[in-house]
């Protein structure tokens, strides 16, 4: 066993891993984005509450009572670049970094569970694992909340919305989402976390699934970026 912490630091000596903005390698204590960079960031400041441009475009669609975001996104921001290697890079640590920046967003009323916006079974075999899963866990225990990533499941597989308008975004993700055990969300505070808001239609369909499911459920929403078109 002692030699675990030596084949540790050996590897990171020898495969040191760099910045998500920059590349450069990180030093000692830097986590995902290195301190220079961590300054460029565009985080947005928006406070948790009803009323905000977050919560706005979410409670077009959907039952969202409060709502924020970490980041402002586009794609020349560094943000975007950040979301992508965390997406598509296989770095987990970036959204274990984003939730220790997010969690004081939240922390004057927390929720009771922590729910990530689910990958179809497809997609999630392809990509290799959900880029949520990091970033709900820890959130989750900083804000001292029950991470719950088997109640919401996406039982149909849907193509890239990218590419797709507000309607055909909306209309791509209507249906697919469904809840295991409801009993669980009933009178409590709901926490849905998702990457990239954009048209609000995936969040939005997750809300309202959750909302049929239990009328009595809370429930907030929280993004690492937000895309204010």
């Amino acid at each position: 066993m002692a030699r675990l912490p030596f084949i540790s630091t050996l590897s990171r000596l020898l495969f040191p891993e760099t910045c998500a903005v920059c590349g450069r390698p990180l030093t000692r204590g830097e986590e995902a984005v290195c301190n220079a960079c961590l300054q460029e960031l565009p985080f947005t400041g928006i406070p948790f509450t009803s009323d905000n441009a977050v919560a706005r475009r979410l409670q077009a669609l959907a039952p969202v009572e409060k709502a924020t975001a970490l980041m402002w996104y586009g794609k020349d921001r560094p943000s975007a670049k950040v979301i992508r290697l965390l997406k598509y890079g296989n770095r987990p640590r970036i959204g274990r970094a984003l939730a220790r920046h997010l969690a004081p967003y939240l922390e004057d009323d927390p929720p009771d569970l922590v729910i990530p916006v689910p990958l179809h079974p497809r997609k999630l075999r392809a990509r290799g694992y959900n880029q949520l899963e990091e970033f709900g866990r820890v959130l989750a225990g900083r804000l001292g909340s029950t991470y719950a990533d088997d109640l919401l499941v996406k039982f149909r597989h849907t193509p890239s919305q990218t590419r797709h308008g507000p309607w055909e975004r909306w209309k791509n993700v209507a249906g697919t989402f469904k809840i295991n055990n409801a009993g669980r969300l009933c009178g409590r505070k709901v926490l849905i976390v998702d990457d990239v808001l954009t048209t609000g239609a995936t969040l939005g369909a997750a809300a309202s699934v959750i909302r049929e499911a239990c009328p009595s459920a809370r429930i907030y929403a929280a993004v690492m970026a937000f895309n204010y078109f």
